[in-house]
């Protein structure tokens, strides 16, 4: 028999349950903080994605790029229709978004979300830059 079996079998499995169940504790503690950061990064910009989002279910140009900078306003009404058009059957179904982390590119900073859509079809990775509280990108993969 080796030392950790014989260290083991010396534990009552009623200690070693409450041993577990503390660790489990202490896990749940630490990563609370850790997800709540997370989702203070980007996370909290899941509502900007659902609402462009639903703006392209709905086909709603204004909707879409009021919500964007004036570069992002700028987008062609013919570019938008045409993504809308190609996503609004499977967004009116359902989607879901979920945050994935955030990115620093070229001075900016990106928020990353997985779209899941309720037809089990492919998922999209869409990517959001909010400055100023104003969205200046969204791109979807």
């Amino acid at each position: 028999m080796n030392t950790r079996n014989a260290f083991l079998s010396a534990i009552p499995a009623f200690d070693l349950k409450r041993l577990l169940a503390c660790a489990l504790v202490l896990a749940a503690l630490i990563m609370s903080p850790l997800a709540h950061a997370a989702n203070a990064a980007g996370g909290g910009d899941q509502p900007v994605v659902q609402r462009l989002l639903d703006a392209m279910a709905q086909n709603d140009y204004q909707a879409f790029t009021s919500q964007g900078t004036t570069e992002f306003a700028a987008i062609d009404q013919a570019q938008f229709s045409q993504v809308a058009n190609s996503l609004a059957p499977r967004l009116k179904q359902g989607y879901t978004v979920q945050y994935m982390g955030n990115l620093r590119q070229q001075g900016l900073d990106i928020s990353v979300w997985k779209v899941s859509f309720h037809d089990q079809g492919d998922d999209l990775l869409a990517t959001l830059n909010v400055q100023d509280g104003r969205v200046g990108g969204f791109f979807l993969r």
